[in-house]
């Protein structure tokens, strides 16, 4: 018997054989009902694990070791046992490893160089795959995929590798197939640990699942993914002219997903996906009913891939439930693989969202602590989210339970040699104790090296190695400059101040008044109520013309019934003076943008009450005459002054204060307010004031306020404090289920003009709508937004300002986060329509739908889910809940339908209700 062989035995043996590994969860009582409080539970954990490392025990591991040193050429090394522990846990990962040698796939990994590279197991040993074969997986294989850059810069298959100067960021993945073996996984795994240590202990590990892959994952592959059937045998076959037939199904938004199926039958079909059928003569394009916009064009591209690599003559198009009215010719090749009389298509309903179970509970979140005291593994928790940086700790190990979003384990800088290379294993042995899907991702992160995926989990993250952070706050920003014409020339300074332009354009308001809107006269412009809703419409000369923002402003007080009215007539006002190109900006009060302030110079003002509690035209909004006005801000662009008590335990010494009684005028100035403060705060008196710093008050002053008393006297502390990065994500709320899956290191053709997409910068929302999105994701913009607030498990503010814009019209306060900016990238864009259109039109099986007719302008014939006749035709309380008994025949196809009725849906809805009963009766369906 061969050395490989024996060793295949040996991985076969140890995976067989059930190893048992004392695991406890240790939980406060009351947060997990699924694990008993305080208490230590013994679980046997078979070697089924081996997918993580393959082994449990030091002995097991020792063991496999050698089985893997036996595959090696005499003359190769030794691969690294146990990382042997030392006094100075600092000391190991910075020398890396510390008995034996590396990997010899690894060996040319410069440290300081940025890479991509892509390894497959086959024969229980590292291989590397060809660089054009980069982005092609197998789905009974596993792989190692290396991707180090300077810090928060993008990697993929098109990198090239080069020198980093500065800091270098690790991720390495291992990659699992769905029907990948255990020994295969378990290698992969393995060594992923080994390049780890190999790189310092540095790098993020990540566990891939096919199907389940992490955003950072796909957005190495930004032509795609591939992948096959088939395992280490069928990876690198020789060119054959045999033709196989093969069936794929397309996902994926940023960039398609190709998954071939392992056989071509109807049972992997549903309405909610696109499938490619690959004849040696004709790609058939199987369009699912609800499948989605982009989708569709991604499919029906990797389609054209697919044709010109194997030189498929032809391309047809398959409508599904309109398979029936293929060309004879055609109809003949595609029943050759899939019969018609055996169609049967599940609903979209009828499977599993790919993200909605991921979604469902995104804003929870829970950390716990890890230890491994008297051989035993605990994991007690600690906190519920918010996070803050500041709940870890570098003398342990963490994990982030996100739920089935994803599980990550921090390892601090002081945990033990052990607790560094077993943390992934341990934190599988928690999905499973949770019993959370197989696929849950899994992601381990270091001490003082973590991505920004991670980071984002919390409220507030400081590097400890810089003086700034990155917190959900905004940083003040110095602008001497900001007119339209500059900030259009430099957009990323737009995007950091948020400053459209100067504010000097001109402006009309309207006050909310139960359903009407009553103007707001010139001389009232600035001042606000909490319980009124206001539309502010600016609009100003730029470059390519003239330019709106609308924006609507909700007080804290203001009635649901009133803020609905604003948001209404925003929408009429941009329909009716922009023609749909205005900027629409949701501003709820305290949450003021820059732009919306410097509309008012820095002398915005916020009165408690509503505007007619002092005139009541609602008209003229007469401010009151006695009141104490607190002074935020030191700049016309971040200044605004709110209404508080009338009374000294309102005063804080950090800030300044305005104080009116009848004519007479004080500015407040607290001990540690600023110069730029008190200049800003006399933008709020007029001629004759009386200036105080202090602890140098009149006896005026304390009459006028009521009486001396305590007041907030600490000075608050002073850090610097920057912004977190942008993020973009595709959101969505089909199915009930919200979904945000965000684009890593995102550029401007990520802007799917099919789609709604959100940019989060933190202190605002962009929403940007493509101009071939439906107008149902144009409705759910503004509450899709909504939820992706309420959702983030760093806890955000609700009251964060939502800005609308539309594609084609975007400000440069949006376009500065993206590096390159092109205003002509779209004109050439081809819809899923157009592309169709287009290829039909050239080839030879030019298909002649039966439905091309006018009824589909007319019926919702096709947006009603579809199901076989065999189930419509069962009993009632077997029928899927989304079928109308009394409407069975909705639920047909369109072939079923001709074939039942001998007539069109369009033609069937035109008869009179006795006449369908009739004919309902007649087919079974009533």
């Amino acid at each position: 018997m061969s050395r490989q062989s024996s060793v295949h035995e040996l991985v076969a043996k140890f995976a067989k054989h059930n190893l048992k590994r004392k695991v406890g969860f240790e939980q406060t009582p009351d947060r997990d009902k699924g694990d008993v409080p305080n208490k230590h539970v013994e679980e046997e954990r078979s070697l089924s694990d081996v997918d993580i490392y393959g082994f449990t025990g030091d002995e097991d591991k020792r063991k496999y070791f050698e089985f893997c040193n036996e595959l090696r050429p005499e003359s190769e090394c030794t691969i690294e046992t146990e990382i042997s522990p030392k006094s100075d846990e600092d000391e190991t990962y910075t020398n890396g490893t510390t008995n034996g040698t590396i990997e010899p796939a690894f060996r040319k990994i410069s440290k300081n160089f940025a890479a991509f590279l892509i390894w497959r197991i086959e024969n229980l040993n590292v291989i590397p795959i060809p660089k054009e074969q980069y982005g092609t997986f197998y789905d009974k294989d596993s792989y190692i995929i290396y991707a180090a850059t300077q810090y928060g810069q993008p990697s993929g298959s098109q990198s090239v590798s080069r020198e980093v100067k500065g800091r270098v960021e690790y991720h390495i993945h291992f990659w699992l197939g769905k029907s990948t073996t255990s020994d295969k996984a378990g290698v992969a795994a393995y060594k992923t640990v080994e390049l780890d240590t190999y790189l310092g202990g540095a790098a993020t590990q990540h566990r891939e699942v096919q199907a389940s892959e992490s955003p950072r994952f796909k957005s190495y592959f930004l032509q795609g993914m591939r992948i096959l059937s088939g395992g280490t045998e069928s990876g690198f076959r020789h060119v054959s002219d045999d033709f196989e037939p093969r069936l794929y199904q397309v996902k994926g938004k940023r960039a398609p997903i190709v998954t071939q199926m392992p056989a071509i039958s109807w049972s992997h079909f549903n309405s909610g996906d696109v499938f490619l059928l690959h004849t040696k003569n004709i790609m058939f394009i199987w369009v699912g009913r609800a499948s989605n916009p982009i989708e569709k064009l991604h499919a029906t591209k990797a389609a054209m891939q697919l044709r010109t690599e194997s030189n498929t003559p032809n391309m047809v198009f398959v409508d599904d439930g309109y398979e029936k009215t293929l060309f004879d010719e055609d109809k003949v090749v595609f029943e050759k693989y899939l019969l018609l009389k055996e169609r049967h298509v599940k609903a979209a309903d009828e499977v599993e969202d790919d993200e909605s179970v991921e979604k469902k509970h995104r804003a929870n979140i829970k950390l716990y602590q890890c230890s491994d005291n008297s051989g035993k593994y605990r994991v007690t928790e600690i906190k519920s989210g918010p996070l803050m940086q500041d709940d870890l700790n570098s003398e342990d190990v963490f994990i982030l339970d996100h739920g089935v979003n994803g599980i990550w384990v921090w390892v601090g800088k002081r945990a033990s040699d052990k607790e560094r290379t077993e943390a992934m294993r341990n934190a599988r042995g928690f999905v499973k104790k949770k019993k959370y899907p197989s696929q849950t991702a899994v992601t381990r992160v270091i001490d003082g090296a973590e991505p920004l995926e991670f980071k984002m989990l919390f409220t507030t993250w400081r590097d400890k190695d810089e003086t700034k952070g990155m917190a959900h706050k905004t940083a003040v920003i110095k602008v001497t400059k900001f007119d339209a014409t500059t900030m259009y020339d430099r957009p990323a300074l737009a995007a950091k101040s948020q400053l459209i332009d100067d504010g000097s354009g001109t402006i009309k308001i309207w006050r909310i008044k139960r359903f009407d809107a009553v103007e707001v006269p010139k001389e009232k412009h600035g001042i606000f109520f909490t319980s009124d809703c206001y539309v502010v419409l600016y609009n100003f000369k730029s470059i390519g013309g003239q330019k709106y923002v609308i924006y609507y402003w909700m007080g804290l007080h203001s009635t649901q019934e009133e803020q609905g009215v604003a948001a209404l007539k925003t929408i009429e006002i941009d329909s009716s003076v922009a023609n749909g190109k205005a900027i629409q900006v949701r501003v709820v009060q305290n949450r003021e943008p820059a732009h919306f302030l410097q509309l008012f110079k820095g002398k915005m003002s916020i009165f408690i009450g509503k505007g007619t509690d002092f005139d009541v035209s609602g008209k003229n909004m007469k401010s009151p005459n006695h009141y104490l006005l607190h002074i935020q801000g030191s700049t016309t662009y971040n200044t605004k002054a709110s209404q508080v008590p009338l009374k000294a335990a309102s005063l804080n010494c950090n800030y300044c204060f305005v104080l009116r009684k009848g004519n007479a005028h004080f500015i407040w100035c607290g001990a540690n307010s600023t110069g730029d403060n008190r200049e800003m705060a006399k933008g709020f008196v007029g001629a004759d004031f009386a200036l105080l710093m202090e602890g140098n008050e009149s006896a005026e002053f304390w009459y006028a306020l009521g009486g001396k008393g305590e007041y907030t006297s600490t000075k608050l502390p002073s850090e610097a404090v920057e912004t977190m990065p942008a993020r973009l994500f595709q959101c969505s709320t089909a199915s009930g289920n919200f979904k945000a899956e965000e684009i890593l290191n995102f550029v401007q053709t990520d802007l799917a003009p099919e789609d709604v997409m959100l940019l989060d910068a933190h202190d605002v929302i962009y929403l940007w709508i493509g101009s071939l999105s439906t107008k149902e994701e144009k409705r759910l913009s503004v509450p899709t937004a909504m939820e992706y607030l309420r959702t983030d498990p760093a806890g955000r503010d609700l009251k964060t300002p939502i800005i609308v814009i539309k594609q084609g019209s975007e400000p440069p306060t949006f376009t500065g986060f993206f590096d390159v900016w092109d205003d002509s990238l779209w004109k050439e864009h081809k819809s899923y329509e157009e592309l169709r259109a287009e290829i039909e039109s050239t080839s030879s099986h030019l298909i002649q739908r039966v439905h091309t007719g006018g009824f589909k302008e007319h019926s919702d014939f096709d947006n009603y889910n579809k199901y076989s006749i065999y189930v419509l035709r069962g009993p009632i309380e077997d029928l899927p809940s989304s079928v109308d008994p009394l409407r069975k025949e909705l639920h047909l196809t369109y072939d079923d339908f001709v074939t039942l009725f001998n007539m069109q849906y369009g033609e069937f809805e035109k008869l009179p209700s006795w006449k369908q009963k009739e004919m309902k009766k007649k087919v079974g369906l009533f």
